[in-house]
């Protein structure tokens, strides 16, 4: 089984870390997949372009991770190919990212 994670548990003040860098870059990783499953449906997965980072005898697994949402909301994340757990991932609801992508902004060419 992999990390269970309170997502508020990782952020400073409901944002990513930015004084250590470790934290950081956890924080960005689970960020990521809330992006990802937030707006799935209960009971709905999807595969994300996130690697997975397990590595067996020396090589790095290369499958991508997959999100689910939980029939308990829960967001389970896991690789298509080795199959390892990563990460069960709660408390992601009222964060920024739980609603997906930000929407597109008008832009000018200069």
């Amino acid at each position: 089984m992999g990390l269970t994670v309170d997502i508020g548990h990782l952020l400073e003040d409901g944002d990513l870390p930015s004084k250590n860098l470790r934290r950081r870059c956890s924080a960005l990783r689970i960020v990521r997949f809330i992006e990802y499953g937030g707006p799935l449906k209960r009971l709905q997965g999807r595969e994300t372009l996130i690697e997975c980072k397990q590595h067996q005898r020396r090589k790095a697994c290369l499958g991508l991770m997959w999100v689910t949402k939980r029939s308990d909301n829960l967001l389970a994340v896991f690789c298509s190919r080795c199959h390892k757990v990563e990460a069960v991932i709660s408390g992601w609801e009222a964060t920024v990212w739980a609603d997906g992508p930000m929407r597109p902004l008008p832009m000018t060419e200069d």
